[in-house]
């Protein structure tokens, strides 16, 4: 009991007063094209001006397979090779280029019949109402330093308090119910259909739409998916005026020629493909958005920019007491003096496709004795062994390839121990999975979550 209440405590201090179940990503500005691959894909110039974050290779041409192969992104994750996009701002005194794009990945609304599944590789997401002329609740404007959203759009942004310049920004919310199969919408053939099928998507009625009032997905579009809240900064210097403000419509062609429009601020509008790297949609999905959440009495946790590139959770766990016998794992792994604990992972695959830094095993517990702060030394361990049929024994865990620490009071928390070079020397000799283990040579007792626990120990790389 106590170790869950702590744990509960940890989960609330991490969420803090920020969105709760939620994980971002920022992007710097990209570039800037008279193209869209969603609504006119394979016809550069005929979209409106746009604005791109992210992926620094989108075009008309886009697709989920482009935008996967081109490492050049940016975003502050290199697991978000996602394109994303806006219209292009100007006002009287000329085009006002965007800074950045950040990204909430969110789940405000848990309901347990609906947990959040990974959005999929490849879908492409349309939010906005590009004929707009009114207010539209899944839009909402922001000059930075007044506090509050407002689906009203302000006429003008003065400097935040203590500040010489004035930004404003743009936030645009994504529908997050998919309908389980369409990754391309189908806006049609010609301009007529296209216009309807965006009428549509301005509701969210394409292939994915908003959620109901209380938090369910509708009919037709079963599977629920985290909300993107896209927020598009512009910073608008000295001058913070933005009564002549407006953003780019489709073109116009004119004798052979593709004229540039402009209209109202309230067809603000984004897009999205999704092209993130499916271990880490699939951990962000399960650690930030789902863990704990409906089940347990746990919230769920709230990831920010603790964001892996790759993840691998722990296949095996067992814990060995100082006389070699073996406790089968319950949802916790205790290390009383003495004691070993053997962890065994698959070994992520394709360690060339995204950069990453250092490599770590991520565990949840901590010293449950007293208040101390001691390290338990992280050993390798030899695989071939399982926690059903086939448990190691004591010399399965090496006593002289030292491979890391892990350094901890009382506070149940979740940490990162590096362990980079044995990661290294492990994707050397082509592992296909590793084990460690972690031996008690203290005078205290740990406890950690296992593999059937809340939280399952995990190789982290970023």
């Amino acid at each position: 009991m106590r170790l869950k209440t702590a744990i509960w405590i940890m989960l609330m201090f991490i969420a803090g007063v920020a969105h709760a179940n939620q994980f971002n990503a920022q992007c710097a500005y990209s570039h800037t094209l008279p193209d869209d691959s969603i609504v006119h894909p394979g016809k550069p110039g005929q979209a409106m001006m746009h604005d791109f974050f992210g992926n620094s290779n989108t075009d008309a041409y886009s697709t989920y397979d482009s935008l996967n192969s081109n490492k050049v992104i940016t975003c502050d994750t290199a697991a978000d090779r996602s394109a994303y996009w806006a219209p292009q701002l100007k006002r009287a005194s000329g085009i006002i280029a965007p800074m950045y794009q950040k990204t909430y990945y969110k789940n405000d609304q848990p309901v347990a019949a609906f947990p959040v599944q990974p959005i999929p590789a490849g879908l492409e997401m349309l939010a906005g109402d590009h004929m707009g002329t009114v207010p539209n609740p899944h839009i909402n404007f922001l000059c930075a330093g007044s506090g509050n959203y407002t689906t009203t759009m302000p006429q003008r942004c003065p400097p935040a308090s203590g500040a010489t310049t004035s930004q404003f920004n743009i936030s645009v919310h994504f529908p997050d119910c998919w309908d389980g199969k369409t990754l391309v919408p189908a806006l049609g053939a010609n301009q007529a259909q296209k216009m309807q099928s965006l009428m549509r998507a301005a509701n969210g009625a394409l292939n994915v739409a908003y959620r109901n009032s209380d938090g369910t997905c509708p009919a037709g579009y079963p599977v629920k998916i985290p909300e993107l809240q896209m927020n598009i900064a512009y910073d608008l210097g000295s001058d913070p005026d933005l009564s002549t403000a407006q953003l780019s419509l489709d073109p116009i062609l004119q004798n052979g020629q593709w004229v540039p429009q402009w209209g109202s601020m309230y067809t603000a509008h984004g897009d999205f493909v999704n092209a993130w790297h499916v271990e880490t949609m699939q951990y962000l999905v399960d650690t930030c958005m789902n863990k704990g959440g409906t089940s347990g009495g746990l919230p769920g946790a709230t990831c920010d920019k603790s964001i892996p590139v790759y993840y691998s959770a722990t296949a095996a766990n067992v814990q060995m007491d100082v006389n070699g016998a073996i406790s089968p794992a319950s949802t916790t792994l205790v290390s009383a003096p003495g004691d070993l604990i053997f962890m065994k992972f698959p070994m992520p695959e394709n360690l060339d496709d995204y950069p990453y830094v250092g490599s770590y095993l991520q565990t949840l517990g901590g010293n449950v004795t007293d208040s101390t702060a001691v390290s338990l030394w992280i050993y390798s361990a030899t695989p071939n062994w399982d926690d059903a049929s086939n448990p190691p024994n004591a010399s399965a865990c090496s006593t002289s390839d030292y491979i890391g620490k892990i350094y901890a009071d009382n506070v149940q928390q979740v940490r990162n121990n590096d362990i980079s070079a044995y990661i290294a020397s492990q994707k050397q000799a082509g592992a296909k999975q590793i084990a460690v283990c972690i031996r008690n040579s203290t005078s205290k007792t740990f406890q950690f979550s296992s593999r059937q626990g809340i939280w399952a120990p995990g190789l982290y790389l970023k």
